[in-house]
């Protein structure tokens, strides 16, 4: 009788988890579909756009994997903000992309605006905690030893940049800013991870193919809704265009392809098992 009534206990638990496990992959696809629909029918500005498509998973996949959130908030502020701040700033001013307008009554440094981090911090958040949740059940430390590797080259960074600002500023403008940073931050990580840990290649594809949709999706918004702009003056490798939407070669490969890969890699060499 015992035995009967563990197994059917059992057996409610397994019901309930693919339950919600249905529930996940109904929402993740509603998702950005409503974020499309909302955001065309409203003109939504970049910052309500950008809470629709990146807020929605995060938050969903946030109260689905609690005991991930702490570790993935930390990481993801650690690798946004910084980045927001330097590559952000010498991208804009580099007219690798323009932000036409702002919700917000300031901008960071008076170019960045503040829609630049949250979409960073959306997007990084929303990534990691989908591949934690669906993917990976990694360290359940809050914050590895190896995080040390990344901060301290990232306030390097923040460091030089803000000594260049200050002694040299129309040095921050460099030709073909995107593609610089496409390799430094997408090629080399991604490259440098896989090479040593060539299993989570397939983890990665997975979480890639539901953020890079997304992140097509989004990027149509933008650009009909004026959210950014390419400007062209800008020093780009080349253009695509994808459904009457151009863009340059450095957005499609590196944002849209890339970026959920890179920012794995990040996650997984600095913050986690690497398995």
């Amino acid at each position: 009788m015992t035995k009967t009534k563990k197994t059917l206990t059992k057996s409610g638990r397994l019901s309930r988890a693919n339950l919600m496990k249905r529930l996940d992959i109904v929402l993740l696809i509603v998702f950005p579909l409503a974020s499309i629909f909302l955001s065309l029918q409203f003109g939504l500005n970049y910052l309500y756009s950008t809470l629709l498509f990146y807020g929605l998973p995060a938050a969903w996949l946030s109260i689905r994997t609690p005991r991930r959130v702490t570790k993935v908030l930390i990481f993801s502020l650690i690798l946004a903000v910084p980045l927001a701040i330097f590559a952000d700033y010498i991208s804009i001013v580099s007219k690798a992309w323009i932000i036409p307008q702002t919700a917000f009554g300031f901008r960071v440094l008076g170019v960045v605006p503040v829609e630049d981090f949250i979409l960073s911090f959306l997007s990084y958040y929303s990534i990691v905690i989908f591949y934690e949740h669906f993917l990976d059940k990694g360290k359940p430390e809050v914050i590895d030893k190896r995080m040390k590797y990344l901060i301290l080259p990232l306030l390097a960074c923040l460091l030089g940049f803000f000594v260049i600002l200050l002694v040299s500023p129309q040095s921050l403008a460099i030709r073909y800013a995107y593609l610089w940073f496409g390799l430094i931050l997408a090629i080399v990580p991604i490259t440098a991870v896989l090479y040593q840990f060539p299993k989570l290649l397939s983890k990665y594809l997975k979480t890639a193919a539901y953020f890079m949709p997304v992140a097509m999706l989004n990027e149509f918004v933008a650009l009909r809704l004026r959210h950014w702009v390419f400007p062209s003056n800008g020093y780009f490798v080349g253009w695509v265009k994808i459904l009457g939407y151009s863009m340059p070669f450095e957005e499609f490969f590196f944002w849209i392809i890339l970026s959920t890969i890179a920012i794995l890699s990040f996650y997984e060499f600095f913050d986690d098992d690497r398995k």
